[in-house]
């Protein structure tokens, strides 16, 4: 038996407001049946008064009793980025004749279309997506077998295999899996100054401590300074010990690049304290 619920039919069921359109609403009757015991389960047994759509979702928020991950609140300086947009916003509009001379050092971004070569790959993949012959569903979840295969022999002029390579949604993403990885009980060094995810995500895991209102850093984080003084590369001998050593190179955002020296350097370090 199917049900075609009228336009703009809205149902409210424990709190919860389902609105849908009639051109998409025909379902059964047992899969219907299925959504409310579902609900149902996830629900907490009230009596549920008559409320406006809006009082319903602050009724709904006022009783969940989740906890959240705490660590967060440890961020309380903000994310870099949005901070720097800030102090540019303010200082431009205290100083407008300054606008078209700042040279921001945030967030990057792409100024050039993409290339013509690059872009018809895009398109004819795409396309292929819409035909049965070229549909291919999820891709492999280390990445596309030809373009690991291009990787390795264009970028890495054949010196490693493609099974060696893996193609990821992004270096952010991968740096918080590798501190999953982990876990909580681990001491994180990283480059002074570094791309923030290093440590945003050792503080979101549990890392750390609170941030220190003097120095602008937190407590069990091991900070590498890297300056003009020390070649950009950290003084190995004289860092504490650290379970796991983010070092990103050409860095991010001084643009010091290491020598072959100095990285075998920091391997040897690293092997020489288990880290």
């Amino acid at each position: 038996k199917k049900n075609i619920l009228p336009l703009s039919t809205s149902c409210k069921y424990k709190n919860k407001i389902f609105l849908r359109n009639r051109s998409n609403m025909k379902f059964t009757s047992a899969f219907a049946l299925m959504m409310l015991a579902s609900a149902s389960a996830f629900a907490p047994s009230v009596t549920v008064p008559t409320t406006t759509p809006a009082q319903a979702s602050t009724s709904a928020l006022a009783m969940s009793g989740v906890a959240r991950n705490p660590n967060f609140s440890k961020l309380i300086g903000g994310y870099l980025f949005p901070e720097i947009g800030r102090r540019r916003t303010a200082y431009v509009a205290a100083n407008p004749d300054m606008a078209d001379k700042i040279i921001s050092l945030g967030i990057g971004d792409t100024t050039q279309p993409i290339p013509a070569h690059i872009l018809s790959g895009l398109v004819e993949s795409a396309s292929k997506l819409g035909t049965k012959e070229g549909y291919s569903g999820y891709g492999a979840e280390q990445g596309m077998g030809p373009l690991r295969k291009k990787i390795a022999e264009k970028l890495y002029n054949g010196i490693i295999k493609e099974s060696e390579v893996f193609v990821s949604d992004g270096a952010k993403c991968d740096i918080m899996r590798v501190q999953q990885v982990f876990g909580s009980g681990v001491t994180t060094a990283v480059q002074d100054p570094s791309y923030p995810v290093y440590v945003d995500t050792s503080v979101m895991l549990g890392q750390t401590g609170n941030i220190n209102p003097d120095t602008k850093q937190y407590d069990k984080i091991v900070y590498m300074p890297c300056t003009d003084e020390n070649d950009f590369f950290p003084d190995l001998d004289n860092i504490p010990k650290a379970d796991i050593i983010y070092f990103c190179s050409p860095n991010n955002p001084t643009g010091a690049a290491a020598t072959k020296e100095q990285l075998e350097k920091l391997v040897a370090k690293c092997k020489e304290q288990g880290s």
